[in-house]
């Protein structure tokens, strides 16, 4: 089970975070209902517009914010084309930033959506999912990735379950949540008089689109492009070697979050037998499960 509160979190510093009320309205109009989770640099709640909709509120250091830029560049490109992938790209709606008791917080606003499917294994499918869910979701990520690569000209860099949520078909879902904050509020601990720590509201999933979210480590252009990107146990073989890569890394990437939906352990743990994580170690991985192609690249 995930960590309940971000105060659990090994490096939480309070002050960073926006003291997010449940209640509380932004920018006059998003009227916060629910938590949904939280991070190292955010919390995420559930609000309710003249629709419902998800705000990501960051800590206040992160004052520039990547993602921004990417999605302009995707609203652009989605009018400008019917391609069915683009119903799988998460929408931004809205931003604005808010002034806290610390400093000032970025705020993104986001289409409603369920857990990540990282997030649905670890609470209800430890060993792994069934392989037509997995077929179902990879499908829609290849559209999605098509759909960024194509049209987009985009390479997201940062491919993995964490980054897949499950969207909804309709409202019904959020509507039940409300309810039931209403009537049973979730637990919640005061740790000052302006602060307020809330336990992220479970919702139990049910089925709906793949939704690809997540631009902040996005790249616009198609390179090849240059520097350490992705997740460390899903780092294709050209960011290993400090080599240019461009859309290649994303469907590297499709391969090892397949694997990762279907089993309970990772293909690749990038990590030495002290535990370390080594780049050596992980291209050592490669090497043995590829064989001479892998070799052929490393030399």
């Amino acid at each position: 089970m995930p960590n309940s509160r971000e105060e659990e979190l090994s490096d939480y510093k309070e002050d960073r975070f926006y003291p997010v009320r449940l209640g509380e309205a932004f920018q006059g109009r998003y009227q916060v209902i629910a938590k949904f989770g939280f991070g190292s640099s955010s919390t995420s709640w559930l609000a309710r517009d003249h629709q419902y909709v998800a705000l990501k509120v960051y800590v206040y250091t992160s004052m520039f914010h990547r993602e921004l830029p990417v999605y302009d560049h995707i609203s652009r490109r989605m009018g400008d084309t019917s391609h069915r992938g683009r119903d799988n790209i998460r929408r931004l709606l809205d931003s604005f930033q808010v002034t806290g008791p610390d400093g000032k917080h970025i705020v993104l606003v986001f289409e409603a959506a369920q857990m990540s499917l990282r997030d649905m294994k670890l609470v209800f499918r430890r060993d792994g999912f069934d392989e037509d869910l997995v077929k179902g979701a990879i499908i829609e990520l290849l559209e999605a990735l098509d759909f960024l690569h194509t049209c987009g000209e985009i390479v997201h860099t940062d491919i993995h379950p964490g980054n897949m949520l499950l969207g909804v078909n309709n409202n019904d879902l959020f509507h039940k949540l409300e309810q039931e904050e209403f009537s049973s509020p979730v637990p919640r601990k005061p740790v000052s008089p302006s602060r307020t720590i809330y336990l992220s509201r479970l919702i139990r999933p049910k089925a709906g689109p793949m939704l690809l979210s997540d631009f902040g480590e996005a790249r616009i252009g198609l390179g090849p492009h240059g520097g350490d990107i992705m997740p460390l146990e899903y780092r294709a073989p050209e960011t290993l070697l400090c080599v240019g890569w461009s859309y290649p890394v994303d469907i590297w990437s499709v391969g090892l979050t397949a694997w990762d939906l279907l089993e309970p352990k990772r293909l690749f743990t990038a990590r030495d037998e002290d535990g370390n994580l080594y780049d050596a170690a992980h291209l050592a991985q490669l090497i043995a499960a590829f064989g001479a192609t892998t070799r052929r690249i490393s030399s």
